[in-house]
């Protein structure tokens, strides 16, 4: 591909990339037996350093589409994907469908079909045993499940969440209906299984198919711990939080490594302030940015319990916040923003700010280039650098660091 060639990468396209290049190496045998069917895992036929290969490959080709103003420090041919110490086992949040009589996950390309799974790879064995038996438990009380077609029945999700620390947050997101004795009986059953210390309850009664929903009722802890490092951070039935925890510490501490000598950041799309806290014993001052009002509270109390005193936590849309900040008011702002990306208005405000570095942590290398090639105006980039942080899928998180040219510095 040329360097002039216009971006011209959706996700699918992007997708069937990796798909093709992986096709091209030697099959391997699966561990799982849904594997081939269930939507949950792609490439579980292909062995994993094969499938590392085919996502460098398939992020050479999208970086060739790069606006020429953006020179890499290295030849394409060198762009580095950080392979999982462990392709399974890996996740710290699955959710699973309950519909039909079945629980389980989307089969593949045909999503409304539910593989009803007796294994999950990608949890470790007792998440997947504790998660199943509430569902098993469900049935036992004639709980009734939902119907995705007509919008009738009850329990839609089944959710657990996992700290690094294999401690367990199982949450069932439901639609209205009268089973509180029966939802306290599930709870009970969560919580007699190994590791889980919070069931909680949500309600979703909308028709939009998300596994997220407003808290009805928990019982056991109101949080799930989760230890990041020296941390201990408190994390909701709601709240984003990195879905690897093989490489969680390894990309935080490459981003902490690039923040170098600042000494006031901004973290945005901050979440409960992971990023935040983890780099307030390097920096003067941090003022983390989140929107989703969840996060954001659980942010300000994260905060509280670290007892440190340079980390601020602002509710606040990303792009409201930066239109009140004046020029160079922060030397370093990182970005996590969703698979959305940054968008123009954002990329313009900081263009307006002129940070000396921009550290850009994203799960989508599309809309991440897209952003790239418009931050380029000002900015070169000095550091790119992939993090395979979902093995057996497609997927794959980017790690991109900016630094203001001279001319504008």
């Amino acid at each position: 591909m040329s360097l002039n060639k216009p971006f011209s990468f959706t996700n699918k396209s992007f997708r069937a990339l990796i798909s093709q290049q992986i096709q091209a190496s030697p099959s391997a045998e699966p561990l799982c037996p849904h594997s081939g069917f269930c939507g949950g895992c792609s490439f579980q036929d292909r062995a994993y350093p094969d499938q590392v290969a085919a996502k460098t490959k398939a992020l050479q080709q999208l970086w060739e589409t790069r606006n020429e103003a953006i020179l890499l420090p290295f030849p394409l041919e060198a762009l580095e994907v950080v392979a999982s110490p462990n392709p399974f086992a890996y996740r710290t949040r699955m959710d699973y469908v309950t519909t039909k009589g079945r629980f389980g996950l989307r089969m593949r390309r045909k999503f409304n079909y539910i593989i009803d799974l007796e294994t999950c790879h990608l949890i470790p064995p007792i998440a997947f045993a504790a998660v199943r038996k509430v569902w098993d438990k469900a049935q036992e009380l004639n709980i009734p499940d939902y119907n995705l077609r007509d919008h009738t029945g009850f329990l839609r999700y089944l959710v657990v969440r996992r700290s690094p620390q294999d401690t367990f947050l199982v949450a069932a997101i439901t639609a209205k209906g009268d089973y509180v004795e029966g939802m306290a009986q599930l709870a009970a059953e969560a919580l007699a299984q190994p590791g889980v210390v919070s069931f909680q309850w949500l309600l979703n009664d909308g028709l939009s198919d998300v596994s997220f929903g407003d808290s009805v009722q928990y019982w056991g802890e109101k949080t799930l711990p989760m230890q990041v490092g020296p941390l201990i951070l408190q994390l909701g039935p709601n709240t984003f939080f990195q879905n690897n925890v093989h490489l969680l510490l390894p990309l935080l501490d490459a981003v902490k490594e690039e923040v170098g000598k600042s000494a006031k950041i901004a973290d945005l799309y901050g979440g409960f302030g992971t990023i935040a806290l983890y780099l307030a014993d390097k920096v003067e001052k941090v003022v983390t940015v989140e929107s989703y009002e969840e996060s954001a509270i659980l942010a300000q109390q994260n905060i509280l319990a670290a007892g440190v005193e340079n980390v601020e936590s602002l509710a606040e849309d990303v792009q409201i916040f930066l239109e009140k900040q004046a020029e160079k008011s922060f030397e370093t702002i990182i970005a996590d923003p969703p698979r959305t990306g940054l968008g123009i208005k954002v990329c313009n405000e900081l263009l307006r700010l002129q940070p000396q570095r921009i550290i850009y942590v994203s799960c989508n290398p599309l809309t991440q280039l897209e952003d790239i090639n418009l931050l380029s105006a000002r900015y070169q980039l000095p550091t790119l650098r992939g993090y395979d942080m979902f093995p057996q899928t497609p997927h794959v998180e980017m790690l991109a660091v900016l630094e203001l040219k001279e001319v504008f510095a």
